[in-house]
């Protein structure tokens, strides 16, 4: 029988036990932790707007006519019309011929790979994808080759030496440990040269980072899917949406196989439609109000000019995810307590969620931060370093 109380020691000493921070505030870039105000660095509320005014008019809305529940799964009586409207508009919208709602991105992940892998499938990923997706590999049980982190070199290498039937490219579009961004392109022609499938998860980017808005006005991707052959889009409406799900796009076909094979979906009761029909205002919201976007960048620019101004030595990102390498748990937990009576709430990030000996603080930017609140954080991160 195992012994619980032991494996919780070995995981404390070694300075990887997690705890729970309680919320006592809507989630927002001011929240109260335990009666306390503090800014909020640790949320993927990216465009701030999982407390918007506006969207939580809609959503109570939507509640008065829908209900709280959905009721039950997906293929008994949970399907709502709010779900074929949000999978159609998305569809459209990023400009794939179908589209498949699913209660989280890990979910979404590990129902695809659970839906289409067969035994001859080869899944080959970059070393800092999601765990969502390594995952997806296991419990599928394909053949996982991970290649070296953005090293497509070492990429086309494992796959040309591959002899399966199906080779499927899987990686994140912005790295969450990291921020940085998967070339797209690149991997695209590697799958096109090697007649293998582009799976592309991109959580981090949907919503956040946008094309140049001239010419792409309409898009809210960070990816030009007309110029690259992607087979499967996954994205997830908790983060820059604001309100809670995932979505996986690509062609029919695979879509109607992840509706009669995906156990996740099939098996899970579905989102209640007043959720769906708020991340579809959302969405709309976001194409409609540039500055969302605007005030974010703005944000990102101004803490990587801040932090090179004052000599802090954080990753080079140009994405919401900044991180500031310390490379021992201890040390990181220390830092997030300090800040906390700080009135900072920041985040370590720990093996093994990271490789060890490479623990570090991860910073996510909002559009709802102040210049001065990204200063206090900065100088915070300045002093702990003396």
């Amino acid at each position: 029988m195992s012994n619980f109380k032991n494996r919780l020691k070995i995981i404390k000493d070694e300075n990887r036990y997690r705890e729970r921070i309680s919320l006592y505030s809507a989630q927002d870039t001011i929240v109260r932790v335990e009666g306390k105000s503090v800014t909020n660095f640790a949320s993927n509320n990216y465009l701030s707007l999982a407390n918007n005014k506006s969207l939580k008019g809609i959503f109570k809305n939507f509640i008065e006519k829908y209900g709280i529940g959905s009721g039950s799964s997906p293929l008994i009586s949970g399907y709502n019309k709010e779900y074929k409207k949000l999978e159609l508009y998305i569809s459209k919208l990023l400009g794939f011929e179908s589209t498949l709602i699913t209660n989280s991105g890990y979910l979404a992940n590990v129902g695809l790979l659970n839906a289409i892998s067969e035994r001859e499938t080869t899944v080959f990923q970059d070393r800092l994808n999601h765990n969502s997706i390594i995952e997806s590999s296991r419990l599928s049980r394909t053949n996982l080759i991970r290649y070296k982190h953005l090293d497509y070199e070492d990429l086309l290498s494992k796959i040309t030496k591959a002899k399966s039937a199906t080779k499927i490219i899987y990686t994140d579009s912005v790295f969450s440990m990291t921020g940085e961004k998967a070339d797209i392109v690149a991997l695209s022609n590697i799958a096109k040269k090697t007649k293998s499938l582009l799976f592309v998860d991109d959580a981090h980017g949907f919503g956040v980072l946008r094309l140049d808005k001239k010419r792409f006005p309409s898009c809210v991707s960070n990816i030009n899917l007309k110029k690259v052959k992607i087979d499967a889009y996954i994205a997830t409406f908790g983060k820059a949406i604001g309100t809670h799900g995932a979505f996986i796009s690509g062609s029919k076909d695979i879509i109607e196989l992840l509706i009669q094979k995906s156990k996740p979906y099939i098996y899970s009761t579905a989102l209640p439609p007043a959720i769906i029909a708020t991340t579809l205002e959302s969405i709309k919201m976001i194409k409609r109000d540039l500055s969302l976007i605007t005030n974010l960048t703005d944000n990102i620019r101004y803490f990587q000019e801040y932090s090179s101004k004052k000599k802090l030595k954080v990753n080079i990102s140009d994405t919401a995810i900044q991180t500031l390498k310390i490379g021992n748990p201890k040390s990181v937990i220390n830092i997030c307590k300090k800040a906390m009576k700080q009135g900072i709430f920041i985040q370590g990030i720990r093996y093994p969620t990271v490789p060890k000996d490479n623990d570090l603080i991860r910073i996510n930017l909002c559009s709802g931060h102040t210049k001065k609140q990204i200063q206090s954080l900065i100088e915070f991160l300045i002093k702990i370093q003396e």
